[in-house]
């Protein structure tokens, strides 16, 4: 998307720089009970976050941040429409 629209949407070295939606797509490995309290990084201690949530917990535990477990959360779909979802491909066919 940021080669296709570079001036709408900014992707930088710096988080000032960076589309701030973009952000929250860009998933990453966080550490459940983070490294500098004694967590490893065995697959037991990680989970997919956005990048704001990642670094916005830094190294505070989810208790401390107010957050439950998302190990422990139960799943439950709660959207219907998925089977519509096009994967955003409308946006290439209009370049």
């Amino acid at each position: 998307m940021h080669k296709a629209y570079p001036a709408a949407l900014p992707w930088g070295r710096r988080n000032v720089e960076q589309h701030a939606a973009f952000q929250c797509m860009w998933m990453q490995y966080d550490h459940v009970l983070p490294n500098s309290r004694g967590g490893t990084s065995g697959t037991h201690n990680i989970v997919v976050t956005c990048a704001p949530c990642n670094f916005g917990r830094m190294e505070f535990t989810l208790e401390e941040n107010l957050l439950i477990d998302p190990r422990t959360a139960p799943f439950e779909p709660s959207w219907d429409g998925f089977e519509a979802w096009d994967g955003l491909e409308r946006i290439m066919e209009k370049r």
